[in-house]
């Protein structure tokens, strides 16, 4: 199962505290930065499914993060809270790309509940953005991308053809992992992970919305029908 990562952006040390506990409670990793400053370096070094981003904090406020994070990360959800009394500036954050905001105070179950509708809004269109514009050609252990040629490991291909004969299907770690090692997976593996992290930086220089192996929620890894074409 994927677990999802979350960041929570806010100035406040105790709403940082409590919102990352309770999402950990709920099986969602989480970060936390006191900043925008602090966000953009955790955005630029990793992977996050969602950011929740306080509107108001020192220095860059939460609406300019949240633009900058619209131009530098295309496919990165971000839910705004805002106070009562901060309705101008939500209009704006909307405006500049917020996916969606909460109110404070607000119920922590609430906020849960709108991020899981967000990522839901999101997956869908992703596969099918993705799956609409092939952009692979797979002969053999060869992939070819953009002109490159890339070969792949003994272990890489067996990865690539397990999600190729799914026909479109996400694949979960537990079997891919077998088929590759020829042994049972532990939930503290991250073999698989750093597998797809190889070929992302490999193929497609680690891009933030990779088109060979997307990540669906909860299910594992899939090649979208339509991405590659397979040569004889």
């Amino acid at each position: 199962m994927q677990q999802e990562k979350f960041l929570v952006v806010d100035d406040d040390e105790v709403m940082r505290a409590s919102l990352s506990a309770y999402f950990e409670k709920y099986g969602v990793e989480c970060d936390v930065a006191a900043s925008a400053f602090e966000a953009r370096q955790l955005l630029e070094a990793g992977h996050y499914d969602l950011v929740t981003v306080d509107v108001v904090m020192p220095g860059e406020s939460g609406i300019e993060l949240t633009r900058w994070i619209k131009a530098e990360k295309k496919h990165l959800p971000v839910i705004l809270l805002t106070a009562l009394d901060e309705a101008a500036d939500t209009v704006v954050g909307l405006e500049v790309g917020a996916d969606d905001y909460v109110s404070k105070p607000f119920d922590f179950r609430v906020l849960l509940a709108r991020a899981k509708a967000v990522l839901r809004r999101y997956e869908r269109p992703l596969i099918e953005e993705i799956a609409a514009k092939p952009v692979f050609s797979v002969k053999g252990r060869v992939i070819e991308f953009q002109g490159q040629e890339h070969r792949l490991s003994a272990s890489e291909f067996v990865f690539i053809e397990a999600l190729i004969e799914a026909n479109g299907e996400p694949v979960s770690r537990e079997l891919l992992f077998q088929k590759i090692f020829e042994r049972s997976w532990g939930p503290e593996d991250r073999a698989i992970d750093n597998m797809v992290a190889r070929l992302r930086h490999k193929i497609e220089q680690g891009s933030e919305a990779p088109r060979l192996i997307i990540t669906v929620r909860h299910k594992g890894y899939m090649i979208p029908e339509g991405v590659f074409t397979v040569l004889k």
